[in-house]
């Protein structure tokens, strides 16, 4: 879904579901994370952002689901988007990663436990592939909504009807050391 700013686009991602953007779209958003876990990846380089809705850690539940539907779950989603970001010209190299999510709701048994499996799944396939998390906010009890904005990398989290807060900071607004290594004034450079 997109939804219309006075800003710009925003793309909304549902449960079990990815997309990848880059300006002119503002930002990409997701609402009422409860133990699934968002997992955003944006571009400094490229201005280009991925946000991840997975609902399930492991693809083996329901391999005939996975291959329709790879985003649902951990393991192939993560596959999925990283091999897109790629694709789309974003190495690893380039992108800054935060996760969000994996609350422990009350349906949610202590025998089932998605949000923290969610979450152990998450970070193996970080550790697996080498990435690093820079920002996440999982567990607790309560809801979380997500935006990346586009053009900063700047994410903001809203838990359950609380206030918005950041979840990682807007990078082209850091003082000191630029990404590339070259000293700045925490200005935009265009």
């Amino acid at each position: 879904m997109i939804a219309r700013t006075e800003k710009g686009e925003a793309i909304v991602i549902g449960v079990g579901d990815c997309r990848i953007a880059r300006l002119p779209a503002i930002s990409l958003a997701t609402y009422a994370l409860g133990s699934c876990i968002a997992v955003m990846a944006w571009d400094w380089k490229l201005k280009q952002g991925g946000l991840l809705h997975i609902m399930l850690p492991e693809s083996a539940i329901d391999p005939v689901r996975a291959v329709a539907s790879p985003w649902t779950y951990a393991d192939t989603g993560m596959s999925a988007l990283l091999n897109e970001l790629n694709a789309r010209g974003s190495p690893k190299s380039q992108l800054r990663w935060s996760i969000a999510g994996g609350a422990g709701m009350m349906a949610d048994s202590a025998h089932f436990q998605i949000g923290k499996r969610n979450h152990l799944a998450i970070k193996k396939i970080f550790w697996r592939l080498g990435l690093f998390i820079e920002r996440e906010d999982v567990g607790g009890s309560e809801s979380r909504s997500v935006r990346l904005d586009l053009e900063t990398g700047r994410i903001v989290m809203r838990k359950g009807i609380g206030p918005e807060q950041t979840l990682t900071e807007a990078a082209i607004f850091m003082k000191g050391i630029d990404f590339d290594g070259k000293q700045n004034d925490g200005r935009i450079n265009r």
